[in-house]
């Protein structure tokens, strides 16, 4: 299978049957995974070679991914049609990011900020579930990364269907559990369950207090009450296209400011103009553009240009 932005290749690695989707830019999945837009993959492998392999709970799928190659992700799948259909629209391998960073390098007189393009041009916006992403960075408040993981984990076992269970697992996919898997062990684990839905919130929000969400446990309710009482249509959003109207609507759940809105309009409703502004972000934009950064004269992939920026700071300055 061709595209203009991507190709498709069935091909056997280790006595597996993958299907190497080759993009049409250095497409990196561990940058991509490990910038900060998502919190439920697993990392498997990490080789000398540079091999990195992840698991990752996908609705009601575990996705095995991989990559060797830069510019190359790897499905471990028999499926071509959940390839096509579901892996890489939400890997978002059919979008042309190298466009878009001559777009947003273009619009910029910044030679910081095109040097923090060429770190980080393997970045790829995944294509997350709306409902989930929003869920989770309302519990990324004041927040560190281990401990979002660990609470959305816990909330998945509360709540969720154990996916490698339901599937015959004999063993543990990602070799946390030594032993066979079991719902009592996989229940301490919690990686491999499915997310809750906002019914399931609503039924049962007590189920959430094990995981110690602290003062984000009512937000977290209210955010649920709001989407399933459709009072928060997460389908007219995303159907909108809209980075204002998304901000607007999501703002009216309870503790959900500007931060939590913008990180859920770029990495749930894919509003790539969206520029949340964190921590990191505050403090790069006084140390780089001299406190004053517009965000509105980066075009349409504002947000794109954040991950540039955060992927640089954190992982490259003053290595």
């Amino acid at each position: 299978m061709i595209s203009q932005f991507f190709s498709v290749e069935k091909k056997s690695r280790g006595g597996e049957a993958v299907y190497e989707v080759t993009a049409s830019f250095p497409y990196s999945l561990e940058d991509t995974l490990e910038c900060g837009q998502c919190f439920r993959h697993e990392l498997i492998k990490k080789e000398p070679t540079g091999y990195v392999e992840y698991l990752i709970p996908l609705g009601s799928s575990l996705v095995r991914v991989g990559q060797e190659a830069v510019g190359k992700v790897l499905f471990y799948s028999t499926d071509e049609n959940e390839v096509k259909n579901t892996l890489i629209p939400y890997f978002s391998l059919d979008v042309d990011f190298g466009k878009i960073k001559r777009d947003i390098t273009e619009r910029t007189e910044s030679e910081w900020l095109k040097k923090a393009a060429d770190s980080a041009e393997g970045i790829a916006i995944l294509r997350q579930n709306g409902w989930q992403t929003l869920f989770s960075f309302i519990i990324s408040q004041n927040n560190n990364i281990p401990r979002i993981r660990r609470i959305i984990r816990e909330i998945c076992a509360e709540y969720g269907v154990n996916i490698s269970l339901q599937n015959g697992a004999k063993t543990c996919p990602i070799n946390i559990i030594s032993t066979t898997p079991c719902n009592e062990n996989c229940a301490k684990c919690g990686r491999c369950y499915t997310f809750p839905t906002a019914r399931d919130i609503v039924e049962n929000p007590e189920k959430m207090l094990p995981s110690h969400p602290g003062f984000r446990y009512k937000y977290l309710y209210d955010a649920a009450i709001k989407v399933d009482s459709g009072e928060i249509n997460l389908d007219k959003i995303k159907e909108s296209h809209s980075y204002k109207f998304t901000v607007d609507e999501l703002k009216k759940i309870k503790g959900v400011g500007d931060k939590v809105a913008a990180c859920a309009a770029l990495f749930g409703f894919s509003n790539l103009e969206a520029f949340p502004i964190d921590v990191w972000m505050k403090r790069a934009i006084d140390t780089y553009f001299d406190g004053k950064l517009d965000v509105e004269a980066l075009g349409p992939y504002a947000g794109i240009a954040q991950q540039y920026i955060f992927h640089y700071i954190r992982n490259i300055e003053g290595k």
